[in-house]
């Protein structure tokens, strides 16, 4: 009797810890997966804005066209456009040729041989014609890609129409400012490839709202993805792009599964494993939800916490205010001294910008040198303007790194809620055409020789 009840007791004990360790082994296989796919979702959103940061960047180029050519009232020389030419062509190794077309006639062109023909009617042009309409029209830029390049690549064309009144009509419209990228070197620029040596394939897909159509931009795959996950990414005149990515296998192999079924069946051994396991994903859990809301490399919150703060003072209807800011010339560092000595300067303008807030409010990095400081409460211009001079000031204290000194600046921008507008997309645009303002105020003095000289180790603003 008493062997009966062992074996009978055995079973019972086999059966409850066959199911208890079978619910474990279900509760591990998901729960690893929706973390892969979360750590997937953030390496995607981390690409997405690289990549929404670089097309900003080329965009700008169109800004400083427009400035020009606004402030000559339209009487732009070859002379001063090649000079222009010269000076933003250099900042972009991607950049193909830079061009401006009076009344839609492609008459400026930088450089003069990239291999494509002056006097190009963009009205009548077949790959130009229905975007030239519509963006005379709206008086809203475009984007287009991917387009067929002289030199059989493929390209991105950022186009922005021109006014010379304040408003944007036909009768205003003097013609476009447009800029022509090298779309492999882009990719290359935002390393893309980056998603293959994380194991990933990948997808880069785009709207056109003109069309309405989608095409691919660029995709690394042989086959269709398994239950991608995508980032979306704006991009110019409405325009988006989706960024979908996924595991070259699956986001669970068949292996690993089978190989839990194994250890589910060995129940004494499973069960230490599963604690062990358990112990280990909580852990590798509450790492990912730290990391999927700071920054890696500076330890500021990143833009999925900047997101998710502005629901929420939205949500409560708090007054804030927001100041944009943007590291003046960071390309140029990355260019001359390498990408870690623009890695330390970086994390080096991150904490100094977060000693010059205070401890309530927030700093966040958005981009590769864009940064939005979230100050709580409701506050006049003064203060504003205090907060940007105290970051000017510590940022622009003399760097050290290495043997490499370097001074630094930051463009900024400020808007506050409810004064300057109640929506949070409102608040946003205004912070963000301040703090182009100041850039593009640094950029045009640059242009017009009131300050001189190029940027040196110790003359970095």
């Amino acid at each position: 009797m008493s062997k009966k009840r062992s074996i009978r007791l055995g079973l019972i004990t086999f059966a409850i810890s066959l199911i208890i360790t079978t619910l474990l082994a279900m509760a591990f296989l998901t729960n690893t997966s929706r973390i892969r796919r979360e750590r997937a979702t953030f390496i995607a959103e981390s690409f997405a804005n690289r990549i929404h940061a670089e097309i900003r960047n080329r965009e700008y180029i169109t800004r400083i066209l427009e400035i020009q050519v606004r402030s000559s009232d339209g009487e732009i020389t070859q002379e001063e456009f090649q000079k222009t030419g010269e000076a933003l062509f250099d900042d972009n190794i991607d950049v193909v040729d830079i061009t401006l077309a009076p009344n839609g006639v492609v008459s400026y062109l930088y450089p003069m041989n990239s291999g494509v023909s002056e006097r190009i009617d963009l009205f009548e042009d077949s790959q130009n014609k229905i975007h030239a309409d519509n963006s005379r029209n709206t008086g809203v830029g475009i984007i287009m890609t991917p387009v067929n390049l002289s030199d059989g690549n493929y390209g991105i064309i950022i186009r922005r129409p021109i006014y010379l009144g304040d408003e944007k009509t036909t009768d205003n419209f003097w013609g476009f400012a447009s800029v022509t990228i090298n779309l492999s070197n882009f990719l290359a620029e935002v390393n893309t490839k980056g998603l293959a040596e994380e194991n990933y394939e990948y997808k880069l897909t785009g709207t056109d709202v003109v069309t309405g159509k989608t095409q691919i931009i660029m995709e690394y795959s042989e086959r269709a993805l398994s239950a991608p996950v995508e980032a979306m990414i704006s991009t110019v005149g409405g325009s988006y792009w989706t960024l979908s990515i996924a595991p070259m296998g699956n986001w669970m192999e068949l292996y690993e599964i089978a190989g839990v079924l194994i250890i589910v069946v060995t129940i004494s051994i499973l069960l230490a494993m599963l604690v062990a396991a358990y112990t280990s994903l909580q852990a590798n859990a509450k790492e990912l939800e730290v990391m999927s809301y700071r920054d890696a490399l500076t330890n500021l919150y990143n833009p999925r916490s900047y997101q998710e703060h502005m629901e929420e003072l939205s949500k409560k209807k708090l007054p804030y205010g927001l100041i944009y800011i943007d590291l003046n010339d960071f390309k140029q560092v990355n260019d001359t001294y390498g990408h870690e000595t623009g890695d330390a300067l970086l994390n080096i303008v991150a904490k100094r910008l977060q000693n010059s807030i205070r401890e309530k409010d927030r700093a966040f990095r958005i981009g590769g040198d864009e940064f939005v400081v979230v100050i709580h409460g409701t506050h006049d211009r003064k203060f504003f303007e205090g907060v940007i001079a105290r970051m000017r000031e510590n940022v622009g204290r003399e760097v050290t790194i290495g043997e490499i000194k370097l001074n630094a600046s930051i463009s900024a921008g400020y808007a506050r809620c409810p004064e300057d507008g109640t929506k949070f997309e409102d608040v946003v645009k205004k912070a963000d055409d301040a703090m182009y303002y100041n850039k593009r105020l640094l950029k045009a003095k640059r242009l017009t020789g009131q300050e001189k000289g190029r940027v040196t180790a110790r003359d970095f603003r």
